[in-house]
């Protein structure tokens, strides 16, 4: 075995000792009860074949009350809150698991899938960035992604972001592999994983979206182009003729219900200032940094467009689309893995140039972590933390100013590697407030 690929699987396997520690206590029972909602839904339609879970709109007029270990559910049917691909993915491997009736869901049994498919994500980091950058790039970007804390909670939990994130990067992967001889055949199976995309999420549409720009972009042949977005939007049709059966006027008012937001620019604002697991904020300095290099990457379109044209369409439909208050931290799912890649090869360029960028992240990642780390277990004096700050940043003025380049360079790596084991104890004590 190649010393790469040992390193590859070693990373996996931490990242996946992270996802599975206490995945079924934080986030704790009753964080979102969405989480549930998945689990309903694909249990009564592989059992019953009628779409029956919980919800909060007064359109429904089937109504039963359901309480379930103190938690309470509205159980409401046909029910069109959300489309059904990941309560099918979640309610099957529940049914497998022997959990056929709604009181037996365990957050234990269910989370598995989510797991599963953040460790499929990390998996498709990994051979986009390879693609596009360098083996380097790519094993520092899942260091991020499978250590920060708000990209590995968020990562456990059952909401249908942890699919349509696998789903868009394995579409963008394809496309990346396809584009140079792309076929009929090849057309056709990416607008089916655009499909399935919006069948996961409504805002799945961002996956059709971005992909479509992609072969315009690329000159792929308009018939290509045709191919995909005809069967892209003939299985997007298929979910209103899925609504209809069941009750086309209930499906329409819902969806007209849920688009009726309190939308506005306040969004942005949320977007960049309140990092979210699941319900709860969380000062994460890797959320701030990954956004803050997302933005940075737009100075080099050209080497980055492949990852900045789904980040951005993503980003730009949250604000279309997300209400403009609340703790719903899962909606920012989608953008982990594009943070985690502009984060790594924006490091690893800059240090490469010896430039200052090492100190944003220390600044947006180090400092936060004092305080989760160093002040929550042994408290913080104005003297200690100027010490702390004297330590992070002296040695790179000193080795600056004395010209010593490697130096420079060989801390800039020491504190990467540092800011990693940082991530790994934080996430693995991380607790999630009642």
């Amino acid at each position: 075995m190649s010393r790469k690929i040992l390193i590859l699987i070693t990373i996996l396997a931490f990242g996946l000792i992270l996802r599975l520690h206490n995945y079924s206590i934080y986030p704790q029972r009753g964080a979102s009860s969405d989480e549930y909602t998945y689990s309903f839904l694909g249990i009564s339609l592989l059992t019953k074949g009628v779409p029956i879970s919980w919800s909060a709109f007064p359109a429904y007029k089937n109504l039963e009350h359901l309480t379930i270990r103190k938690l309470y559910f509205p159980i409401v049917y046909p029910y069109f809150d959300h489309p059904p691909l990941n309560g099918i993915l979640v309610g099957g491997w529940a049914l497998l698991s022997g959990q056929d009736r709604f009181e037996e869901i365990e957050l234990s049994t269910i989370r598995l899938v989510p797991i599963f498919l953040s460790f499929l994500s990390t998996i498709l980091i990994f051979l986009i960035a390879v693609r596009l950058y360098s083996y380097k790039t790519a094993i520092w970007a899942i260091l991020i992604y499978s250590t920060a804390t708000i990209f590995v909670i968020n990562g456990r939990a059952v909401f249908a972001e942890n699919l349509l994130t696998p789903l868009m990067l394995l579409t963008l992967y394809l496309f990346l592999v396809f584009k140079k001889n792309m076929t009929l055949n090849k057309s056709i199976f990416l607008g089916v994983l655009c499909g399935l995309s919006f069948w996961t999420k409504e805002i799945g549409i961002v996956v059709l979206l971005a992909t479509s720009y992609l072969f315009i972009s690329e000159r792929i042949k308009p018939k290509y182009v045709f191919a995909l977005i005809f069967t892209a939007l003939f299985t997007v049709c298929l979910y209103a003729l899925y609504g209809a059966y069941y009750d086309s006027k209930l499906f329409w008012e819902i969806i007209a219900l849920q688009s009726n937001r309190d939308v506005g620019p306040k969004t942005l604002f949320y977007l960049l200032s309140t990092p979210i697991i699941v319900n709860k904020m969380y000062f994460d300095g890797w959320y701030f940094f990954g956004l803050l290099c997302f933005f940075i990457s737009f100075l080099d379109y050209g080497k980055n467009k492949f990852i900045l044209v789904p980040a951005t369409i993503y980003f730009l439909l949250l604000i279309f689309s997300l209400t403009q208050e609340g703790e719903m931290g899962w909606y920012m799912i989608p953008m982990f893995p594009f943070m985690s890649l502009f984060s790594a090869h924006l490091l690893l360029t800059s240090f490469q140039k010896q430039n200052w960028f090492v100190f944003i992240m220390l600044l947006f990642v180090g400092l936060p972590h004092i305080k989760l780390l160093y002040e929550a277990n042994f408290g913080l004096t104005s003297l200690q933390f100027r010490m702390l700050m004297i330590i992070m940043f002296a040695p790179f003025i000193l080795s600056y100013l004395l010209g010593k380049e490697k130096a420079f360079k060989v801390l800039s790596h020491i504190w990467f590697y540092l800011l990693i084991l940082a991530n790994f104890i934080l996430t693995y004590n991380y607790v999630h407030e009642a």
